[in-house]
């Protein structure tokens, strides 16, 4: 039989793809041809290729698309909370309680809305803890600078001036909603960041 025909078939018989005929012939050949029979000893020794297996593109792409969904479903929540508490406070008279919704509802909805900016960011930082201490902390610094611009606003600011600590205990108590907000936007900032970071891949 000729060696190239016999070439040709030594693949399929190393694949087990051949007739059985054909296995025969491939054995008889290999018998009297030194050439072919160390053609077939190559080709059934093992590989020092190590396959390395790759996470399939659609996980990513699905992992993106999940995080992609999440950011902007909370995008749309914080604007929906900022719209409430201006309507709220669009409708609350000029009273001691004017800019209570103000600071219980849009300040603390608007220092998480901003905040997500920094989401953008994601691939910029070492680890996925130090993104989101770092959205956490927006989160707060945001909003704490927006309460600053409201006391002066309100004028409640210039009142605990002039009052001392009467007018603090007022203050803290009219706003013990939006100290509450805050906390609870911070401490969501901090959680869904990480979640939002470990979907990308973040370690």
């Amino acid at each position: 039989m000729n060696c190239n025909i016999i070439k040709d078939l030594i693949p399929l018989y190393v694949d087990g793809c051949c007739s059985e005929e054909s296995k025969n012939i491939v054995n008889e050949h290999i018998q009297s041809c030194n050439a072919c029979k160390k053609l077939l000893e190559d080709m059934n020794a093992p590989s020092d290729i190590v396959v390395v297996s790759k996470e399939p593109i659609t996980f990513h792409k699905l992992n993106n698309w999940k995080a992609s969904v999440l950011q902007s479903v909370l995008l749309f929540l914080s604007f929906a909370l900022i719209t409430i508490g201006v309507a709220l406070e669009a409708k609350t008279p000029i009273s001691w309680v004017n800019g209570f919704w103000a600071n219980t509802l849009v300040i603390p909805a608007t220092g998480f809305m901003l905040s997500l900016a920094n989401w953008y960011f994601v691939r910029v930082y070492k680890s996925r803890r130090q993104f989101s201490v770092c959205s956490m902390i927006a989160t707060l610094g945001i909003t704490l600078c927006a309460f600053v611009w409201s006391g002066f606003h309100y004028e409640e600011l210039p009142y605990l001036f002039t009052s001392g600590l009467s007018a603090l205990g007022y203050i803290l108590t009219l706003h013990y909603g939006a100290i509450f907000l805050t906390v609870v936007f911070c401490v969501l900032s901090k959680t869904l960041s990480n979640l939002y970071a470990e979907m990308l891949g973040k370690e």
